[in-house]
């Protein structure tokens, strides 16, 4: 009998990101943000082994995105796919790695690993070439949409009909302006190549749940701009707005920060 596909979140936020995708006998992990050991433990968590990952996938450079990359390569001998400009920019904290196990990969053109069909698309990010991807099973598509600063139509294309969009939902505007951080830092995390608000994060739920995704993930919330409750209540609202509720059209569930999340079932 076939096994489910599944989708699951091992870490989200500024503390650290990885994302795991297993369907059709592949398994692809998302970024390497937390140590490896955490990412051992939190597959262990839902019943899988870090030693069967058939290639990690990068979304751009910053340390929140690639801090055990080096370590993941060594360790289980792990095929590393990445575009060139992010590459050369993580290639320096990387240490002692084969580089024979480096896939550069090109914005719009399809690759497999394994069964699986990925595809990388450019995302607004103040980092030298960030991408989200979208990843093909035999039972649905899984599509990554974090770290960006504004959504659009061409990012709204790449996530429709998607099986599970694991979605940013990084601030409250309220809370941000409210908040600690100086004024250069909100301006950076407002801007268009910043981080998606709640209520940005709502709108593009909507529009995607209108192509037939019905799970969310809402992902890389702040831990100082931001609660999880706030999060499901703004995109639940709107939702309602719309006459969709969450629950009945849509699975709405939030990225855990320093916890594995619930797999979801492609």
């Amino acid at each position: 009998m076939k096994q489910p596909g599944m989708v699951c979140p091992l870490r989200s936020g500024s503390s650290g990101n990885a994302v795991l995708i297993a369907a059709d006998g592949t398994r692809l992990l998302i970024d390497s943000g937390v140590a490896c050991r955490t990412i051992e433990q939190a597959m262990q968590a839902i019943d899988q082994d870090a030693a069967s990952l058939d290639g990690l996938l990068i979304t751009h450079e910053h340390t929140d995105h690639v801090a055990s990359v080096g370590a993941m390569m060594r360790r289980y001998k792990l095929p590393l796919y990445v575009n060139e400009p992010t590459w050369l920019a993580m290639r320096p904290g990387l240490g002692a790695i084969d580089e024979g196990l480096v896939h550069l990969i090109c914005e719009g053109s399809p690759f497999c690993i394994g069964s699986l069909s990925v595809t990388s698309f450019a995302t607004p990010h103040d980092a030298v070439a960030p991408v989200g991807y979208r990843v093909e099973s035999g039972q649905g598509a899984v599509t990554l949409l974090t770290d960006i600063g504004e959504m659009d139509e061409t990012l709204l294309q790449h996530a429709a009909g998607s099986r599970v969009v694991l979605i940013e939902a990084n601030y409250d505007p309220m809370m941000l302006m409210a908040g600690p951080y100086p004024a250069q830092l909100k301006q950076r995390v407002s801007s268009s190549v910043g981080h998606l608000s709640n209520e940005d994060c709502a709108q593009a739920v909507g529009l995607l749940l209108e192509t037939g995704t019905e799970q969310f993930v809402l992902s890389h919330l702040s831990k100082e701009n931001n609660y999880p409750e706030l999060a499901l209540l703004t995109v639940g609202r709107h939702l309602n707005r719309l006459a969709a509720r969450p629950g009945r059209d849509a699975r709405i569930s939030v990225a855990r920060r320093f916890a594995v999340s619930d797999p979801l079932c492609l």
